[in-house]
């Protein structure tokens, strides 16, 4: 090979490249490409992020509602009850909650000890606690001689996309403790008045 083809064929290869360089066609193409995936990354996270903070907080409120409407009675019969829970669904509105929505309302009483215990529990999708069964309160909320309402919420939320990096489902959970409001102690008519002895 002589040094003039080689020249030439160097000449050519220069052209080529820089004219390889000018070619702007299919470079939209390209970042497209590339841009979507992210783009759409980011729009579905922020809504799978979203739903779960505006899930998270109706858990709140079902847990303030549930605490509070108890909190208000002196003497709660089953259908109360069964009417508190059909609040808490209303306020879950209009989030599906059957089957993952659990809820717990228990009265717990306070001896002169300042043990806790729970005098009468009712629950929604869960199970109840246990009569007398003893449990620890925050600090300052075992006031001996007194009784507080406890209610708990749970609700088991799977992202809409990105479970895979959420690792599937996360319990979202709140509680409420709340003081009786008219009584100094709330009991439950299952036929027989319980609760407060």
């Amino acid at each position: 090979m002589s040094i003039a083809s080689i020249s030439t064929f160097l000449t050519a290869l220069r052209q080529k490249a820089a004219q390889f360089c000018r070619d702007r066609r299919g470079v939209s193409a390209v970042e497209f490409a590339v841009i979507v995936p992210l783009m759409a990354t980011i729009y579905l996270g922020g809504t799978a992020v979203t739903q779960g903070i505006i899930i998270k907080r109706k858990v709140v409120l079902v847990s303030h509602t549930v605490g509070d409407l108890v909190a208000r009675d002196n003497s709660l019969t089953n259908a109360e009850i069964t009417a508190v829970f059909d609040a808490a669904k209303a306020v879950f509105a209009p989030y599906a909650w059957n089957g993952l929505l659990k809820i717990k309302v228990s009265s717990i009483r306070i001896n002169g000890a300042g043990t806790a215990s729970v005098a009468w529990s009712d629950a929604f999708q869960s199970t109840a606690r246990a009569p007398n069964s003893t449990v620890t309160l925050p600090i300052g909320l075992n006031t001996p001689n007194t009784t507080v309402i406890w209610a708990e919420v749970t609700y088991d939320f799977t992202p809409p996309v990105g479970s895979a990096f959420t690792g599937g489902t996360m319990t979202l959970t709140d509680q409420l403790y709340i003081r009786p409001r008219l009584v100094t102690c709330i009991t439950r008519d299952t036929g027989t008045i319980s609760g407060c002895s």
